[in-house]
């Protein structure tokens, strides 16, 4: 991969952050023993203080490939088998099933996760309850969740007889040397959300966040400490054998245009083949992509909620954005096939077929906020018999499949209702 200057990545930087209006952006890039760091921007908007290298921000989902590293210390030590359920979970999914998102599970919990409180044991009390179940068993599709994290890392907890949090301090975080990673957040920039969905204008967020998530998207860092975290992955020194290394990253389970490990995804449409994971939660989003093949790693943090377009910005200037794939024309059957009312755990989704083309259109039900969220309608092109890529707008190169008839993917699934 070509080298870049700090200068170039520190123009590309502030040019996507003014873009997308997104108060702060940092991103890294590890390319073989060389590390270029950029950040622009202020941590809260209307404060002075700006945004530097070592800036710490919540992660969200960059926590999952953690945890899955975690428990593969707990696979290497005999202490946690992932091929079985978590011990004392109410689930007939395993942990490798829960950590690849195919554990049949909605990804939320269906009572507010304040009923556990936030002590020491709220994790193993919630993990003892009754998730909500999709209309799919474990091991038949890909439904992107938090909660079968959750039930790893109670399972992580009783196996090591500690907190969750404990455990991978000193399994994964001290070991590797990654000093600001923790799940507190002290001196982090402030996460921001949009006043609307696609709206430039942004409004600081109260964070507010139950100790119970912690295992899908609790860690706080910084671009250094993921590139740390990325160099073990890529070969490095660290607490995982190069088998464990190699299992996370091996594929298990498919979903439109990536395939999914033991906490990464695994992906092809960047041209070499990636390894990686974004984030989204509570007004901050991020991106961490190895490429394996190349020894090359990048990370990106964003206190925004549009921050995952900003990222997209910069990827394209390394050459790392996705490939755009051809499009695959559909008859206006095919299509109709397609449209329709589809609901999920908190989304109303609806598909309209519209000049060979369809028009999306999302409501989601925030998780954090409990607010009603209505996006901005996309559109999205056929890329195949039964996958599609939007098109424009913020989500521009995201892509969404029907893996059974009446069943759409969109991260978790949704069934049509009408």
């Amino acid at each position: 991969m070509e080298r870049f200057s700090a200068d170039e990545l520190t123009q590309w930087v502030a040019e996507a952050r003014e873009r997308w209006s997104v108060p702060a952006l940092t991103v890294g890039l590890l390319n073989g023993e060389e590390t270029v760091v950029a950040a622009d921007g202020v941590l809260e908007l209307g404060a002075p203080e700006q945004a530097r290298a070592e800036t710490v921000f919540r992660v969200a989902s960059i926590t999952k490939p953690f945890v899955a590293t975690l428990a593969l210390t707990l696979v290497q030590d005999g202490l946690l088998e992932l091929d079985e359920p978590p011990p004392r979970a109410n689930v007939d999914a395993t942990v490798r099933q829960l950590l690849s998102h195919q554990g049949g599970l909605a990804s939320e919990w269906p009572q507010p996760l304040e009923s556990v409180g936030d002590g020491d044991d709220s994790l193993l009390r919630l993990a003892e309850g009754d998730p909500e179940r999709l209309p799919v068993g474990p091991g038949e599709l890909f439904s992107y969740g938090n909660v079968g994290f959750w039930l790893v890392g109670a399972a992580i907890a009783r196996a090591c007889g500690t907190t969750f949090e404990e455990a991978m301090r000193a399994r994964v975080v001290e070991p590797l040397g990654l000093e600001a990673t923790t799940f507190d957040g002290l001196g982090a920039a402030r996460g921001h959300n949009q006043v609307t969905p696609g709206a430039d204008e942004h409004v600081p967020v109260d964070d507010i966040y139950p100790r119970v998530r912690r295992p899908s998207g609790g860690l706080w860092s910084s671009v250094g400490d993921l590139l740390r975290f990325a160099a073990h992955h890529l070969g490095g020194p660290g607490p995982l054998a190069p088998e464990s290394i190699a299992e996370m990253q091996r594929p298990l389970v498919a979903g439109p245009g990536f395939e999914y490990g033991l906490g990464w995804f695994v992906t092809h449409t960047r041209g070499p083949v990636c390894v990686e994971h974004s984030g989204s939660a509570a007004g901050y989003q991020s991106l961490l992509l190895l490429v394996p093949s190349a020894g090359v790693a990048f990370a990106a943090l964003a206190n925004s909620s549009r921050g995952a377009a900003a990222i997209r910005d910069v990827l394209e200037h390394i050459g790392l954005a996705p490939v755009e794939a051809p499009d695959v024309p559909l008859s206006s059957e095919e299509l109709a096939a397609f449209g329709g009312r589809y609901e999920g755990q908190g989304v109303e989704i609806e598909l309209v077929p519209s000049d060979g083309r369809l028009r999306v259109e999302l409501t989601e039900l925030d998780p954090f906020s409990g607010e009603r969220l209505v996006y901005p309608s996309v559109t999205a092109r056929p890329i195949g018999d039964r996958e599609f890529e939007i098109v424009d707008g913020e989500w521009r190169g995201e892509r969404f499949g029907f893996p059974r008839d009446d069943v759409v993917t969109m991260g978790s699934i949704a069934v049509r209702v009408e």
